[in-house]
């Protein structure tokens, strides 16, 4: 038995929660994988993992082996890195998980500029709808989100935030009147959505200091994009980011209502692994973002 490959295989077992996740995952059989964690398990003489047809469970040694684990194996990449040169030079791929509305606004024009500046970088880039994502269990070095997840295994860094609009079609306005403070939104229709958690209260900025709205509508998504489009359609008043709607407020397909008060602007993050020696494509890509981001965002 080779240990460090078992502890591999044990360490990708403990973060996807199942063997025949880790096996797709280090590109093995499900029986590779079995066999390795008995192997480990009868070297121990330990019970790692308690195994059921339906359920896969770790034991209370199998919990404490997989965070030493975790530990010395973060301790061997870096020694590898190091020896390799990558603690001076940023290198190879990086795994790039990104919001839609993110990446289709803004990330994407800005990675081939990352590129010519690193040019032994590789970027696999993933849009996704989803609001949370499994940086560590789905193999991600770098995750950019509008809001932090609450996750110890993490670390959040702020590359800036964006600013919200509340805002209707014409149309609607015609028809149901102008809201005057954000208190009068209650006896509208709005678009809520989980952007944010704009679901029961949007917060604003008043000069009598914070408020939050209470809104409803008989719409609710999932989904930001979902949210703009309904907006658009007239179904009722959106609470948006800006990188959405500017070109619609522009063309005058969306009017900008309670202009005198500011809804709270949406902060964006990147949310990477916690380890004691983060690589420097990592680093390189963050440092990046941190200082291109954050003044194009109102563009």
């Amino acid at each position: 038995m080779n240990l460090l490959t078992a502890m591999k295989v044990f360490d990708r077992v403990c973060l996807l929660g199942s063997l025949s996740a880790a096996a797709r995952d280090l590109n093995m059989s499900t029986t590779a994988v079995s066999r390795t964690i008995k192997e480990l398990e009868d070297d121990l003489g330990v019970r790692l993992i308690n195994r059921t047809t339906r359920r896969l469970a770790l034991t209370e040694a199998g919990r404490e082996y997989g965070s030493r684990a975790r530990t010395l194996l973060d301790e061997v990449q870096e020694l590898q890195d190091a020896t390799r040169g990558l603690h001076r030079e940023a290198r190879g791929v990086i795994r790039i998980s990104c919001s839609n509305v993110l990446g289709h606004t803004r990330i994407t024009r800005l990675v081939p500029k990352f590129l010519e500046e690193n040019p032994l970088i590789t970027v696999e880039f993933n849009l996704t709808s989803r609001y949370v994502v499994g940086v560590v269990e789905e193999g991600y070095d770098v995750a950019i989100r509008f809001e932090q997840q609450n996750d110890s295994a993490l670390i959040s860094r702020r590359l800036g935030e964006v600013r919200n609009y509340v805002c209707a079609t014409p149309e609607y306005c015609e028809r149901h009147g102008r809201p005057m403070h954000p208190g009068e939104l209650a006896g509208h229709s709005c678009v809520l959505s989980n952007f944010a958690k704009r679901i029961g209260t949007w917060p604003f900025t008043t000069p009598e200091g914070p408020f939050a709205a209470p809104v409803g509508g008989r719409i609710s998504t999932n989904s930001v994009e979902a949210a703009y489009q309904m907006t658009l359609a007239g179904f009722g008043i959106g609470n948006l980011p800006s990188l959405l709607v500017n070109n619609a407020v522009r063309s005058g397909q969306l009017e900008v209502l309670l202009e005198e008060f500011r809804p709270e602007s949406s902060p964006i993050y990147a949310l990477y692994p916690h380890r004691t020696y983060v690589a420097a494509k990592v680093r390189a890509f963050v440092d990046f973002l941190i200082r291109e981001l954050s003044p194009d965002l109102e563009g």
